[in-house]
């Protein structure tokens, strides 16, 4: 039906409670995906700001899992997650690792008695965003924000901003308008949104991870074994969307229906007709603008997460033969995951400023969880495999709830339902390694059999080559190259290299190969930096 316009306000809900007020929305065009709409000059800058703020919130009193599945610690982010002897960082992966690297030291004749590596990891991922900021703003402003209340819109709740909507053109004669050309318009200014959203949420985000890493490795044994003591802080955070995934407008059933309601005449106030579908047309008799919004529930979702490991781990020699060694062990964790999750309709969002405020502000809920990995290494003079299980128990976590009142879209409600759950899904993961006779070339390949989720809900499932060279020379003790790919989720592909100067700090680099271009900068779509430094003592 019509319905007059009065002057609005549309701001976000308040940040504290992380609420989003909702919409009508019924679905034929479908366009999985997402988008994430600013109100900025500078398009790129806002979102990594967003996002940099976000991973900051979660830095203030915590942190992720110890060797997170997106990046691995220390000198393993580019030897890849693998039992490579590089002193005690090669027990950071498979639990059976520290008593195999005790065996090694052991044959030197003044062995350390503890092993320790800090190391200290951060990185930032893109998606595809070649014009993407462009391409949001083109969809932001086509969205129908919703009543304020979630009730049914009329003069004392409006909601069709002034500034807003997509514009179709101008009626040269108000009492006798061309609807056939009105509607022909719509449906290709639609058909381009709906593209140009599908764009958005496939190639459309921005991560960032960091992680600190203390792993101690005891070389005495103990319990007839040797024992490994772990502290780990990591977090990410990331600015994504749900879209849902169709926009329905029939042509046709829509010019009859504007033709029916249509009444107006020169003078009338500016009015809104709520047609046939998911779009509605607002036209101004006053100066014969055209304007036409699109009843969405797409939503911007940002997440969170910091948490604290502990860990311990308990590994020891299972059978001697005359061609090698066989290890085994395991290791458990306790995880305390703090967490946020805040989401923001694309029609509600019309200020950087409050979207800044409400994830500064946003609250984090605590969840404890424990884990176990097992783990087995065969070690031979010239060679070694190894294999992991890791999260056997497979912890849940929880993040809090985003308000999924008004929502129609069945999709929506789905991924905002699942969303707020994340599992520490089982994952196995396969090692070899071979090495000159003298173990000071060595050779390493890695591998996932199932990919798994990071707290973001992203997969991840590396396959990683890598190469390296050691010597006792007091300066220059270890050079190193690598190349990771992530078989799921974003498919991306990393190479890496690092060296170990003055036998206790480490360096190490990993830049995605794909680019992207920001702000007409080129650069690389991930970067991968660890520092850090290991002492035997």
């Amino acid at each position: 039906m019509a319905q007059p316009l009065t002057p609005m306000d549309h701001s976000l809900p308040p940040s504290d409670k992380a609420t989003m007020v909702g919409g009508s929305y019924s679905s034929v065009m479908t366009l999985p995906g997402s988008a994430v709409p600013f109100k900025h000059s500078d398009r790129g800058r806002c979102l990594i700001a967003l996002v940099t703020l976000s991973v900051a919130a979660a830095f203030g009193s915590g942190a992720a899992p110890a060797g997170p599945v997106y990046q691995p610690p220390g000198a393993n982010l580019t030897y890849g997650d693998v039992s490579h002897g590089h002193r005690v960082s090669s027990a950071a992966g498979n639990p059976a690792a520290g008593a195999a690297d005790v065996a090694r030291l052991g044959d030197q004749e003044d062995p350390p008695r503890f092993g320790m590596v800090v190391s200290g990891v951060g990185g930032i991922e893109y998606g595809n965003l070649d014009e993407f900021y462009r391409r949001v703003d083109e969809i932001a402003t086509a969205i129908k924000p919703p009543p304020e209340d979630g009730g049914d819109p009329g003069p004392e709740n409006p909601i069709y901003p002034p500034g807003g909507g997509i514009s179709i053109g101008d009626i040269i004669e108000i009492c006798c308008p061309n609807f056939a050309a009105i509607i022909d318009r719509v449906k290709t200014e639609v058909g381009t949104r709906a593209a140009l959203l599908t764009l958005i949420g496939v190639d459309g985000y921005a991560k960032v991870f960091a992680s600190a890493d203390v792993p101690l490795l005891v070389s005495e044994e103990m319990l007839g074994g040797t024992w490994s003591f772990g502290l780990n802080w990591s977090g990410a955070a990331k600015a994504y969307g749900i879209a849902d995934t169709k926009i329905e407008f029939d042509a046709a059933a829509a010019l009859d229906d504007l033709a029916s309601q249509y009444e107006l005449m020169a003078g009338d106030p500016e009015t809104a007709f709520d047609i046939v579908g998911d779009v509605d047309i607002v036209i101004d008799p006053a100066s014969g603008r055209v304007r036409a919004f699109i009843d969405n529930d797409s939503t911007l979702l940002t997440k969170a997460s910091k948490t604290t490991e502990l860990s311990v781990s308990y590994s020891r020699k299972a059978t001697e033969l005359a061609n090698g060694t066989l290890f085994l062990g395991a290791e458990g964790k306790l995880y305390d995951l703090r967490l946020s999750r805040i989401g923001f309709r694309f029609g509600n969002i019309t200020d950087t400023e409050e979207l800044f405020d409400a994830i500064r502000d946003s609250n984090f809920i605590s969840d404890i969880g424990a884990g176990l990995d097992v783990g087995a290494l065969w070690v031979a003079p010239r060679y070694q495999v190894g294999a992991t299980i890791t999260n056997l128990n497979e912890p849940k976590f929880i993040y809090p709830d985003i308000d999924e009142r008004g929502y129609t879209d069945e999709f929506v409600i789905r991924r905002l339902f699942r969303d707020r759950r994340y599992k520490m899904e089982r994952q196995i993961k396969l090692e070899a390694s071979a090495f000159s006779p003298n173990r000071r070339w060595g050779l390493n390949f890695g591998i996932d059999t199932n990919a798994v989720e990071d707290p973001m809900g992203d997969d991840f499932q590396w396959l990683t080559v890598s190469g390296g060279w050691t010597s006792n020379n007091k300066w220059f003790n270890n050079a190193r190259f690598g190349y990771r790919r992530n078989l799921a989720g974003s498919k991306l592909d990393y190479l890496g290299a690092g060296v170990t100067a003055f036998k206790w700090f480490n360096i190490d680099l990993a830049v995605e190969l794909q680019r992207v271009e920001i702000k007409d900068d080129t650069l690389p779509r991930g970067l991968l930096l660890s520092m850090g430094f290991q002492f035997d003592f």
